[in-house]
């Protein structure tokens, strides 16, 4: 009985007892960093120096006191940028001795993409009796200065073959240079390419790309293949290049980056409207009328048939030269077909291969050639002519004959 009230009056003693002195017992001294030259993505030994002379008097003696520290970062960017790695470690001091000066060191992680700045940390003592915390704790506030960039990826040079990318083009070569301006190197890098609409990958799953390590100033290229749909907007399209990589201590990180891709203007030449129709073993007419769909005006705008071997026609001239088609404009070819005498009566597709030229105002010497179609409509089969004057000239020489014999009877 006597002993349970002696340790309850102990603890009693030294709550009252240290709760006049705890605020300004722990002082800190000083903190030293492990590398001294910070940069981002380092992880850094952080070693806070500190004593208390006013306590020892007090408690020291007593084998039931400890003091723990904490660290912590002070505010949200700290707490953003900076990592305290052995946070699940003991902050448990020990035992104190009289006299004593203590160190406890922490390791911080700086993250990789952490601007050089200063940060602000908070280091936090707290003693303990009998493994209950004494109700106030002293706290320290300190700045981690980080001088240095680490790993900085990024595209430092886009290059697509062809130079001038139009709508309708394919397999367009776009070379794109990741460089590391940072000054720490980088390892098991992924490129992950993403495309707007109208935009597209050539081939399957090549929108991923392995690099691997890119060295401090070391530049590497990586190729991807685009198809530009036809009815893309001649604009300035956003693609969007993702990073993912590893610094040297195996720390994951991600990374995007937006990169221009231009598309210029295009002339479109497309069929709008087809008239003709004609009897097996005539002539008729076949019209098509063209339009320029497109963002640019053509030059030289020319229009061919193109049949099969076993299609019914045959023509005086395949080509019909249109000119010049601005945007908007509708312009007409006209083809004489010459219908087979046996050719079935159907509606029958010939393919129509439209040829144009950019527009030089504007610098465009590309020649566009455009897969299109027209159809001409057999109805029915021309009557034989000769056999008709043949008839014809019977019929008359009978008239003749029986107005003969009327007349020589009167």
């Amino acid at each position: 009985m006597k002993n349970n009230l002696m340790k309850i009056f102990i603890a009693a003693l030294l709550v009252l007892t240290y709760s006049n002195i705890a605020f300004a017992a722990v002082e800190f001294d000083s903190v030293s960093f492990d590398p001294a030259v910070i940069t981002a993505g380092d992880e850094v030994d952080v070693t806070i120096n500190f004593h208390d002379e006013a306590f020892y008097d007090t408690l020291a003696q007593y084998k039931g006191t400890a003091l723990k520290v904490f660290l912590d970062p002070a505010d949200t960017i700290s707490e953003k940028y900076l990592l305290i790695t052995d946070a699940t470690g003991s902050p448990n001091v020990g035992h104190l001795f009289a006299q004593g000066v203590w160190r406890k060191t922490f390791r911080v992680k700086v993250s990789n993409d952490a601007s050089p700045a200063k940060y602000k940390l908070r280091v936090k003592f707290q003693y303990y009796v009998d493994d209950k915390p004494l109700d106030v704790a002293k706290v320290h506030d300190f700045f981690i200065d980080v001088k240095k960039e680490g790993i900085i990826l990024g595209v430092a040079n886009i290059v697509t073959v062809p130079s001038a990318v139009r709508p309708g083009d394919n397999y367009v070569e776009l070379d794109t240079y990741v460089e590391n301006a940072g000054n720490k190197n980088a390892k098991s890098v992924e490129a992950i390419l993403s495309l707007p609409d109208k935009l597209k990958h050539s081939y399957t799953n090549s929108n991923r790309l392995w690099i691997g390590k890119v060295a401090v100033n070391e530049s590497k290229k990586a190729t991807f293949f685009i198809n530009v749909e036809e009815d893309a907007k001649p604009i300035k399209y956003n693609l969007e290049l993702e990073f993912n990589y590893m610094d040297l201590d195996n720390n994951k990180y991600t990374k995007k980056v937006t990169m221009p891709f231009l598309v210029k203007e295009k002339p479109i030449i497309d069929v709008v409207d087809v008239k003709g129709n004609g009897k097996a073993g005539s002539t008729a007419n076949l019209e098509v009328y063209l339009k320029n769909t497109g963002t640019e005006d053509a030059e030289a705008v020319d229009a061919r048939l193109i049949t099969q071997s076993s299609q019914p026609f045959s023509f005086d001239s395949r080509s019909n030269y249109v000119g010049e088609l601005k945007v908007g404009e509708i312009a007409k070819a006209v083809f004489k077909v010459k219908i087979d005498k046996d050719a079935e009566m159907k509606e029958h597709f010939i393919k129509l291969l439209v040829r144009a030229k950019g527009d030089s105002d504007k610098g465009d010497e590309n020649i566009y050639t455009f897969n299109r179609r027209a159809s001409i409509k057999v109805e029915g089969k021309e009557s034989n002519k000769i056999i008709g004057i043949g008839i014809t000239a019977v019929i008359i020489v009978l008239g003749l004959i029986v107005f003969k014999i009327v007349k020589r009877k009167k």
